[in-house]
């Protein structure tokens, strides 16, 4: 079949709708069906009518070894930080059926669809024009993010700005991460290394016993970042063959110059969220000026009873929130401490008394002024679930 604008951007549009008919639930009386024979086949249909009809595409053998080695370490990479990253939280129950039972349930009502997706784009880039790939592969992209957006989670429902922040970063942006470096791969080498890159990411979720319990932000900052130095291997590899650009160029575009850099805005992130023993705590009230003030940040380290002591600032929770102020007084009694606390700019002591388990840690030093976007954050948070972390009154 010729190639041809004006059919690949038809078919791109009946991949839309049909993509929205599932995600809008207007299936939903026969959802089982749909989840479980109709949404699988008719992707699978799609992928086996287009090998039938458009034949054969004229593949860059040179880009094709190294991306499909790129791809693979970086899949192997994907997995090696997502266990990595349970060590340093916590390990769960994997909520995926591990059973070989489960496994062919999810080979088929997901691992066949993603697969067939990345040879449904593939297909239809390479159907068009050299000087008409690019624009396709955007569109296929923006109609794949289209379809993978929960619509149904928005509509109809109450939800706050927070909610739809934690949503784009958790979900949108990984997807668009995704979707980017698989079209760069479709345009530039074929559809192999796209479906290495979910097959072993997605195995990792379905066979493994027990997965990191690891906050949404941690899992978003992988599933972003794996994606994008990819992206920027592929590219590197693409302009050292491209016999037109300078050395200079292409040195500057190796992706080990950036990968330090990543790492420690990764690193500093995990810190900003409390993944480690050391955590940053923005203050949010005055209870404690002249030493923290609005818009502080106390540094905050976990330590256990016996490590803090009279005059330390300590961090404890009391009913679904956090405090921090000074120890004035500490007690013991039937093997356990007590400490009564104040706020140094508070006229008497906090009511009750602060029991060794309610203590997180004690304030090790101070940022000053760095804490006012997270309290902005901190907002929008509490609009919905009413949760939040202050120094109190």
């Amino acid at each position: 079949m010729q190639k041809s604008k004006v059919a690949t951007i038809v078919i791109i549009i009946l991949m839309l709708l049909f993509g929205l008919l599932g995600n809008l639930k207007l299936v939903k009386e026969i959802n089982i069906i749909y989840l479980y024979i109709i949404n699988p086949v008719v992707w699978l249909m799609l992928a086996i009518f287009l090998y039938l009809i458009l034949g054969k595409n004229i593949e860059n053998k040179k880009l094709q070894k190294p991306i499909i080695q790129y791809t693979v370490i970086a899949s192997l990479a994907f997995i090696l930080i997502y266990m990595l990253s349970g060590l340093v939280v916590s390990f769960g129950k994997n909520p995926y059926s591990a059973t070989l039972k489960g496994l062919i349930h999810n080979i088929w009502i997901t691992g066949t669809v993603l697969i067939a997706k990345e040879y449904v784009r593939y297909k239809l880039i390479n159907n068009v024009y050299d000087k008409d790939k690019s624009k396709i592969a955007i569109l296929i992209s923006v109609v794949y993010i289209i379809i993978d957006f929960e619509f149904t989670r928005f509509i109809g429902r109450n939800f706050t700005m927070f909610g739809l922040v934690e949503y784009i970063i958790q979900t949108v942006l990984p997807n668009i991460a995704k979707n980017m470096v698989f079209s760069y791969m479709a345009i530039y080498s074929n559809y192999v290394s796209a479906m290495l890159y979910q097959i072993l990411t997605n195995l990792y979720f379905w066979v493994s016993p027990i997965l990191p319990n690891s906050p949404w932000i941690m899992t978003a900052i992988i599933d972003i970042t794996i994606p994008v130095i990819l992206f920027l291997y592929i590219q590197f590899v693409k302009n050292k063959l491209n016999i037109f650009r300078s050395r200079e160029n292409i040195i500057n575009s190796n992706p080990k110059n950036i990968i330090p850099l990543a790492i420690l805005v990764i690193l500093a992130i995990w810190f900003a969220i409390g993944i480690f023993p050391i955590k940053p705590v923005s203050i949010a009230t005055g209870s404690m000026e002249k030493e923290l003030c609005v818009g502080d940040i106390a540094i905050i380290k976990e330590c256990k009873p016996n490590d803090v002591n009279v005059g330390d600032i300590i961090e404890y929770k009391i009913k679904g929130y956090s405090i921090i102020h000074r120890i004035i007084e500490k007690k013991q009694r039937n093997g356990k401490y007590y400490f009564i606390t104040k706020g140094d700019n508070n006229g008497a002591p906090d009511v009750n008394e602060v029991k060794e388990e309610q203590l997180v840690g004690k304030v090790i030093f101070k940022i000053k002024y760095l804490g006012y976007p997270a309290i902005w954050l901190h907002i929008l948070q509490i609009s919905e679930d009413n949760i939040g972390v202050e120094t109190g009154k």
